[in-house]
């Protein structure tokens, strides 16, 4: 069923394409036929309790590299969320667009791509399939958050969120790299790790994972993704790509129970994030800047209970999860169609859309209170549950997470009440002190039904959610024991009675409630962006940089940059030498070869040092005899046969080739040669190691008889030497001819250019 499914998205990707050529909202309705058709599947498997399916594909089976995939609670649950919310953005975006909207080709396409490779990282059974996906949602998420690619700041926007996600990916794969050689690439049944790769693992795993949740202090790419259009942020920015680096965190989890680095850190991350965001969000006029900073207070505050790792925390972090995509996507959605009806976001410019939007108003309201963790929503179940799981964790630990949690609620509350009085209230303020504030309504463009619908289901959700109590906790709760066996204890309730939780929660509603309507009242100028600055200056340093770096280096010198590979792989192998086994080296099984092998280093040595093109050419020829008659005494003559043979046709077409070029390379100064010199003493140096490396190693039993046979009946050949050149190595002489004839082209036109410098 997986695969059929990603082959209905990819197949959907081109039709949307197709239909996006006429229009732009045919082209999006085409797109939501595949997440539709996902939801349901979904909601079938989580009705029947359908046990996990589990579906591979090997990719590489030598390197143990699977696309292997899982649909259990837990990614049953996502697959919800992502296929549900995706539906419903398609048909709002199909609202919001006009026909004639640029990219109408490529938004519907670049959106479903996206839910497919967000459907894949859900999915995802080990640790390679998890990565591609992560990935691929990086680079369709870059191309929606340009998709408006003429303005200048949203290119700088969307580059930044790109670099910011993509360099947190390589820092993944790292972490992902040393996990795998601990246990494995399976991602199910994870078994706890210890030691130093652990703690290396959890730090580099954790980076990744707050790179794509926009943890502080790689946060500044979310608020500046907000110059996409809100389909976009309300989909990939609440429901969806920012909880992947939150699902990656709960996955992985289990496998950092003991590492005190894994909760230390997911504590930073999300302790800072949770009162950072909700202060950026007090800060901002824009009404979807204000959800921005809100989201990544929100996503600290889910870091912050994974972290935590106890079952209550882990229950409430899933629901909170779940929750926290109804309410934030149906906020989006509302403030994209008080743009797309008013023309502005600015909360200073907005007056009295309580009355003229009454609908928007409405799922406004609900989902601002089930994001403030207000009764009777699904919201204040969800952060309940949190609150007392902060409160019911002792030591160090839980004392920062209770004051983060708990601080950050009140400023949620706080920013919430100040987005909805600045949004619908009945009075608009101005940034200039000259200017009187005005009770006129703001002027409203009529209802978009296919924009308002999608909103009102979500919001809708928040209520029917607190009513199914029972419900979302049979969704959830089997999606957080996954992760934590003692999770199964835990339900969502209603009433929580007048416990210490509940009187804390109602504490931080009024609280926050009467900060919240002291800040509306007062008027903000637009802030700086703290930090985006300095991300896009670094950014821009490193792109103007490069150039002049690559301009040093690569200056088109073929011996410079021999030199500095054969600098590197020494430099590479020179550890090696300090620890390299010699008990088992022998100098010579007969004289005659010392002498050979001398012979064979002052004919090297005398190619460094030689003038002469024709004299270098001899000297490399001297080398392959040499070695062509260290064969013989092996005992191995076809050997010493084919190598004098290849030795004489390169000497050959060397000094053909040559006879048309100056005889004398071009004058170099002593310190040149005597670098050249060196470089060639290290490369011998790095062989010696290598061979003296392999022949420390068992050298096992010779496979003369299997291969003796196979020569003739595989092979059709009775010489066995050339057998496994022609047949058992074909690529690798293939590849040798090829270097063979290339050298020949070079040659040729080299004495042409001669040629025809003579010749004028």
């Amino acid at each position: 069923m997986v695969w059929l499914l990603l082959a209905a998205h990819i197949v959907g990707v081109a039709a949307a394409a197709v239909a996006g050529r006429r229009d732009i909202r045919a082209g999006l309705l085409v797109a939501a036929v595949a997440p539709a058709l996902t939801t349901l599947v979904a909601l079938v498997d989580l009705v029947s309790s359908s046990p996990a399916r589990v579906s591979e594909l090997s990719w590489v089976p030598a390197l143990d590299l699977t696309f292997a995939f899982r649909t259990d609670a837990l990614a049953l649950m996502m697959t919800l969320l992502v296929s549900g919310i995706g539906t419903l953005v398609f048909v709002y975006a199909a609202g919001y667009f006009s026909p004639g909207a640029a990219g109408s080709s490529r938004f519907p396409a670049s959106l479903l791509a996206f839910s497919a490779s967000m459907l894949g990282l859900v999915w995802a059974d080990s640790v390679w399939t998890l990565f591609i996906f992560w990935e691929l949602t990086s680079i369709t998420s870059f191309l929606l958050v340009g998709h408006k690619n003429a303005d200048a700041s949203v290119r700088t926007a969307a580059r930044r969120a790109l670099l910011i996600t993509g360099g947190g990916g390589l820092v993944l794969l790292a972490g992902l790299l040393v996990l795998a050689g601990d246990i494995g690439s399976s991602l199910t049944g994870l078994t706890p790790v210890s030691g130093t790769s652990a703690t290396v693992a959890a730090t580099l795993i954790l980076i990744g994972a707050a790179t794509k949740s926009a943890q502080v202090p790689f946060h500044v790419w979310l608020p500046g993704a907000m110059a996409a259009p809100t389909p976009v942020s309300a989909y990939l920015h609440s429901a969806t790509m920012v909880k992947a680096g939150v699902l990656l965190v709960a996955v992985l989890g289990p496998a950092f129970v003991g590492v005190a680095t894994w909760q230390w850190l997911g504590l930073a991350f999300g302790a800072t994030s949770i009162l950072w965001g909700a202060i950026g969000a007090l800060r901002h006029r824009d009404a979807k800047l204000i959800l921005a900073w809100g989201t990544v207070s929100q996503l600290g505050l889910l870091i912050t209970l994974l972290a935590l790792g106890s079952g209550k925390a882990v229950f409430a972090a899933i629901s909170l999860l779940f929750a926290h995509a109804l309410f934030k996507a149906a906020l989006f959605l509302v403030v994209g169609e008080i743009d797309i009806r008013t023309g502005t976001r600015d909360i200073n410019e907005l007056s009295g859309l309580a009355r003229s939007m009454p609908v928007a108003f409405a799922v406004a309201a609900v989902a601002g209170a089930s994001m403030a963790g207000v009764p009777p929503l699904l919201g204040f179940m969800a952060k309940e549950a949190a609150i007392e799981a902060v409160l019911g964790t002792t030591g160090a630990a839980g004392a920062v997470a209770a004051v983060a949690v708990i601080g950050g609620s009140i400023l949620t509350v706080a920013y919430t009440v100040r987005f909805l009085v600045g949004v619908f209230g009945p009075f608009s303020r101005s940034t200039s002190s000259t200017t009187s504030s005005t009770t006129e309504p703001t002027e409203v463009a009529p209802m978009r039904p296919a924009m308002a619908a999608p909103a009102v289901l979500l919001g809708l959700a928040g209520l029917v959610g607190y009513a199914a109590a029972g419900t979302i906790t049979d969704l959830v709760g089997p999606a957080a024991v996954e992760l934590q066996a003692d999770a199964a204890q835990y339900s969502l309730i209603r009433w929580p009675g007048l416990k210490t939780a509940f009187v804390v929660s109602m504490g931080i509603v009024a609280s926050g409630s009467l900060l919240g309507v002291v800040l509306s009242r007062r008027t903000t100028a637009i802030p700086r962006p703290i930090g985006a600055d300095t991300a896009d200056a670094t950014i821009d340093g490193v792109l103007a940089f490069a150039p002049r770096l690559t301009g040093h280096i690569q200056h088109g010198s073929l011996p410079v940059y021999l030199a500095t590979m054969g600098a590197t792989a020494s430099l590479a192998a020179l550890p090696f030498v300090f620890d390299l086994p010699t008990d088992h080296l022998v100098l010579w099984d007969h004289p005659l070869q010392g002498v050979l092998a001398l012979a064979i280093v002052a004919s090297a040595a005398a190619g460094v040092i030689v003038r002469s093109r024709l004299g270098a050419a001899l000297t490399l020829g001297a080398v392959g005899i040499g070695v062509s008659a260290l064969f013989v005494t092996h005992g191995a003559p076809d050997l010493a046969l084919t190598q004098l043979l290849v030795e004489t046709i390169i000497v050959v077409g060397f000094v053909l080739g040559l006879g048309h070029l100056s005889r004398r390379f071009p004058k170099k100064s002593g310190s040149w040669r005597a670098a050249r010199l060196a470089m060639s003493l290290a490369g011998g140096l790095v062989v010696m190691v290598g061979l003296a490396a392999a022949s420390a190693a068992p050298a096992g039993t010779a496979p003369v008889a299997e291969l003796a046979d196979s020569a003739v009946s595989e092979g059709g050949g009775k010489n066995v030497v050339n057998v496994i050149l022609t047949d058992t190595r074909a690529l690798d002489t293939l590849g040798e001819v090829v270097v063979l004839a290339t050298v020949a082209v070079g040659i040729l036109a080299l004495a042409r250019i001669r040629q025809l410098e003579a010749s004028t």
